[in-house]
C-alpha cells in the first residue's frame, strides 16, 4: 500500500480578546510540498489585512491509499 497526496489547506487561528473568542479562517489549495516558513509569511501577510493577533497554522493533508 502506497499513500498517494490529494490536497492540502491551512487553517489560520486569531485572539479576539474583546469578544473572548478564537477567529478560524480556513485557505484551500495548498500546494504538494509547503515549507514551515511560506505559512509563516502566508500567516504575517493574512495578519497585516486584519485587526486580530495570530496565534497559530494548521497544516492539513488528504492522501489516499492505493
Amino acid at each position: 500500500m502506497n499513500k498517494e497526496w490529494q490536497e492540502a489547506s491551512v487553517e489560520l487561528y486569531f485572539n479576539d480578546f474583546e469578544n473572548d473568542k478564537e477567529v478560524k479562517q480556513n485557505f484551500g489549495n495548498l500546494k504538494k510540498d509547503v515549507s514551515a516558513d511560506s505559512i509563516s509569511a502566508f500567516q504575517e501577510a493574512v495578519a497585516g489585512l486584519i485587526v486580530f493577533p495570530a496565534t497559530y497554522a494548521v497544516v492539513t493533508e488528504k492522501h489516499r491509499i492505493v
